[in-house]
């Protein structure tokens, strides 16, 4: 079954904002090395993630999400997004990025993402699908 690319992009809501949000400041080299762990949010404020080590990179899981949020994922993945892992197997990518999948629960598939910490407080995640034919860029703020 093929879903039409207006879907992927409709279903990628968790890494999309729908308003835009201002840029943060450029990537630099001592930002991008610095670790991204903590709690974060995305733009809309509907969902936050617990970024940590596992392993040998960093992984991100829901803490918390509105409940659009957390249905969505229930109809696409059959799981509750809370204690779902979105961020999964990121590591450095030497250029001041973290490469890694990111999870699409309401489509209950993975793309390519990466993650460009951009500050202590500030990071985009993008995510790509369709060998990069649809990407998505988001704007994250660490609250803890």
């Amino acid at each position: 079954m093929t879903v039409p690319v207006f879907r992927l992009l409709a279903a990628a809501a968790l890494l999309v904002a729908a308003a835009p949000a201002p840029p943060p400041a450029e990537p630099t080299a001592a930002s991008a090395s610095s670790s991204w762990e903590g709690t974060w949010r995305n733009t809309n404020n509907t969902v936050h993630l617990r970024a940590a080590r596992c392993g040998q990179g960093m992984c991100g899981t829901v803490v918390w999400a509105i409940p659009k949020a957390r249905a969505d994922a229930k109809n696409g993945s059959g799981q509750d997004l809370i204690g779902h892992q979105l961020f999964r197997n990121f590591r450095p990518a030497g250029d001041g990025t973290w490469k890694g999948k990111v999870f699409i629960p309401d489509l209950n598939t993975s793309a390519s993402g990466t993650v460009t910490p951009t500050s202590h407080d500030t990071m985009l995640v993008s995510g790509c699908m369709l060998f990069g034919l649809a990407c998505k860029t988001q704007h994250w703020w660490r609250i803890g």
